[in-house]
This record gives structure tokens, C-alpha cells and sequence, in this order.
């Protein structure tokens, strides 16, 4: 069977995520314009708050596919470092979405990420851990707090295991990703907020899948929430990935899994004519709206066929944001 494989390991767009710029690789004078303007904002937002913190972003996409099964594999991280850069919150997640063929049609598949599956990703049904993945995630969190991205980076591994008693004694599954997610979105946490706010991450993915192939986008969203319950800081992406099927069978070599925000220009929403913008700079829109908001007031913001109703959102964000607000809502409530 013929095997394909991609890998976007994404760290410079890390840096643009941390920054809340929303702004690719490619295009280095939108981002570090950008990147001034929404992390001031943020800095004033959490200016009353007490001492003082930054939050960094990790987001690594990968595609592995067959003629006829495929695993779309992503990493998330969020970290809080302090002003010595030691990690005082940390959140990790990864979603694998695993579609097959069959007579030429894909499956249902499972969207919620590894977290939100809980006890029914069944590593200890299966007799492969005492634990499941999500405790076990939970222990690595805990541990690297208080750490600085080269502590991180020096955890010492056996086979992509921890050798630390202290780890392994809640954390026996390979943690070579972690590190890597972890210590990528310390060194490149740049959005300052107050020590004290607290940390929220969520993810949704929608199916899109039709006759003609696979397709998944998974919102991202990072929030940082105040003691008055107001956002201090967001910073959101879509992973979209997609698989055409060919004559029955997944066309491996035109497969594609990658962030909205890391494509940035080549997104294409400018050149098709679509809009003036593009989707990162409507991404930083929404963000730099969103900041200063409380949940409440988050959930209260207006539609009309899932665009934004108020007129200052719409000026600079004119995509729908339907999904992208409920995942940013879903990541307040997160926040903790």
C-alpha cells in the first residue's frame, strides 16, 4: 500500500500565534505589525492585574494517510511563563481523527480530542495503562510547572518515556511531543497578561467530509481570564485538513493539513476576490474584539447568518464566525 505522510511541525508560526498577529510565515511585515497592536492590548487589559505573565501557543498538524485509512494528528499546548520565563500554567491536548474507506465511502469518526474522550480512549481497557491518557497528560502538566523551556527541553527520555521517577510515577506514555509542544510555546510566549489570570483552551472540529473526500477543521482558541471574569487575552486558529478520494481510494498525494493562520497570505481569500482581508487579519480582529470581554458578554455578541452583527467587529472581520465564537466561549469556560 502506498503511504504518504506529512508533517507540518509549525514553530514559526508559534512565534505569530504567541503574538496574536494570525499572521504565516510568508509575510513578516503584517505579522510584526500586527503582533504590536494586539499585544498591547492585551498588556492594557491585564495592566490592573497583579504581577505580571506572558502566554505562548504551540499548534503541530500532521497527516498520515493510505489508500484507504488516514490519521489526522494534531498537538496543542498553551503555557503561562512568569517573568523569569518559568511555566506557571500549562494545558495540553492532541486530536486524532482516523477516517477509513469503505466501498469507496468514509466512516463516521471520532471528533473530540484525546481530553474530551476521557476514559472512553480506553488505554486502561485495553490493558496498556493503569491510567488514561488524559491523567496521565495531567501529571506532565504539573510536573513542568515551575520549569523554563530549557528545563523542559532537558527531561531526560528512555525509548520517548520519562525517566524521572517522579514523571513516570503518573506519566508512562511517550512524552518526546510534549516536551517539544510545551518548551515551542514557552520560548515563544509574548502576549503579556496578569499572573493571576487563568488559562483556557479549547478545541472543536467539524466534519466536512462529501463523496468527493475527507475534510476536518478544528477551531483552536487560547484565553487568558481575568478575577472579574474578563478575557485578557485570545488567540485563536483552524487547523484544516482534507483527503480527496480517487477512484475509490484516498489520493495520498493530494492530501493537506495545515492552520489558517500558517498559510496566511496563501489562504487566498484576497486573491479569489472573497475579501479585502485576509483570514488572519479577521482572526486578529475578532481577537483584539473579544479582549477586555467577559464570557457573558462574549456569548452576547450578535449574528446574522454567522457573521457579526456589531459594526465594529464586522470592519475588520466580515468571515463567519459562528464556530469560531462558540470554540472561543467553550475556552473561556475552560479557563482555570
Amino acid at each position: 500500500m502506498k503511504k504518504f505522510v506529512i508533517f507540518a511541525l509549525v514553530s514559526a508560526m508559534c512565534v505569530s500565534l504567541a503574538s496574536c498577529s494570525g499572521n504565516d510565515t510568508t509575510s513578516s511585515s503584517s505579522a510584526e505589525s500586527s503582533a504590536a497592536g494586539t499585544e498591547s492590548s492585551a498588556a492594557s487589559d491585564s495592566s490592573t492585574a497583579s504581577g505580571e505573565a506572558k502566554v505562548g501557543v504551540y499548534v503541530s498538524p500532521s497527516l498520515s494517510a493510505e489508500s484507504e485509512e488516514a490519521t489526522f494528528s494534531t498537538v496543542y499546548a498553551a503555557v503561562m511563563v512568569d517573568a523569569d520565563g518559568k511555566i506557571i500554567a500549562c494545558d495540553i491536548d492532541e486530536g486524532q481523527i482516523e477516517p477509513t474507506l469503505t466501498d469507496g465511502a468514509v466512516g463516521e469518526v471520532d471528533l473530540r480530542t484525546k481530553t474530551e474522550m476521557g476514559d472512553d480512549y480506553g488505554m486502561v481497557a485495553a490493558g496498556a495503562s493503569t491510567m488514561e491518557w488524559y491523567q496521565q497528560v495531567e501529571a506532565f502538566e504539573n510536573y513542568v510547572v515551575g520549569k523554563t523551556a530549557d528545563e523542559v527541553r532537558a527531561i531526560e527520555m528512555t525509548d520517548g518515556k520519562a525517566t524521572d521517577a517522579d514523571l513516570s510515577a503518573g506519566c508512562t506514555i511517550a512524552v518526546g511531543g510534549f516536551i517539544e509542544a510545551v518548551a515551542s510555546a514557552a520560548e515563544n510566549a509574548t502576549v503579556s497578561v496578569g499572573a493571576s489570570d487563568k488559562l483556557g483552551m479549547a478545541i472543536t472540529t467539524e466534519d466536512s467530509t462529501d463523496a468527493e473526500g475527507a475534510a476536518y477543521d478544528s477551531d483552536f482558541c487560547v484565553v487568558t481570564v481575568d478575577a472579574d471574569g474578563k478575557v485578557t487575552s485570545c488567540q485563536i486558529d483552524t487547523v484544516q485538513g482534507s483527503l480527496p478520494i480517487v477512484d475509490g481510494a484516498f489520493d495520498t498525494e493530494s492530501g493537506s493539513y495545515a492552520t489558517k493562520k500558517q498559510l496566511g497570505d496563501d489562504y487566498g481569500m484576497v486573491a479569489s476576490g472573497a475579501t479585502t482581508m485576509e483570514w488572519y487579519q479577521q482572526a486578529e480582529a475578532f481577537e483584539n474584539y473579544v479582549t477586555g470581554k467577559t464570557g457573558e458578554e462574549v456569548s452576547a455578541i450578535e449574528l446574522t447568518d454567522g457573521k457579526a452583527a456589531d459594526a465594529d467587529l464586522a470592519a475588520g472581520c466580515t468571515i463567519s464566525i459562528s464556530s469560531i465564537l462558540s470554540n472561543t466561549e467553550k475556552a473561556i469556560a475552560a479557563a482555570k
